[in-house]
């Protein structure tokens, strides 16, 4: 059966200021608690392997989602909203994955192109749907 873990986390950058982050994560299981089990194993070998986790200090169970049937229409798996506008962040897709089962579409293999500008800073992403105010 299907797990979709989301979680969240704690990090030190180098300079030591405080961030936090979220990630989600998929595994096929026969239970709940041996898809926590591969869960957990997983994070700690990402931790020792991505350069992106090397600095995580804490990770959460925000949720985890059984799917026992793949579904034929669209489900929002996660929707988060915070208050203020967008900070500024750094998304991988995949980070660490080799394996040809699983595939990320999008700008991903662009991201230095797209998001770095020439100043160092980084350029908004441009909309996929814009709705009338």
């Amino acid at each position: 059966m299907l797990f979709i873990g989301h979680f969240s986390f704690d990090e030190i950058s180098p300079d030591g200021s405080p961030k936090h982050g979220y990630f989600s994560s998929i595994v096929d299981a026969k239970t709940p608690d041996a898809a926590v089990d591969k869960f957990q194993d997983h994070i700690k070998k990402m931790k020792t392997q991505i350069r992106e986790m090397a600095a995580v200090v804490n990770v959460y169970i925000e949720e985890i989602l059984r799917v026992p049937n793949i579904p034929d229409t669209p489900v929002i798996t996660r929707l988060q909203s915070a208050d203020g506008a967008f900070p500024p962040s750094i998304s991988h897709a995949l980070p660490g994955v080799d394996n040809e089962d699983i595939d990320a579409f999008g700008l991903a293999a662009d991201v230095e192109k797209h998001e770095a500008s020439s100043d160092g800073g980084f350029v908004e992403s441009q909309p996929f749907i814009t709705f009338a105010q």
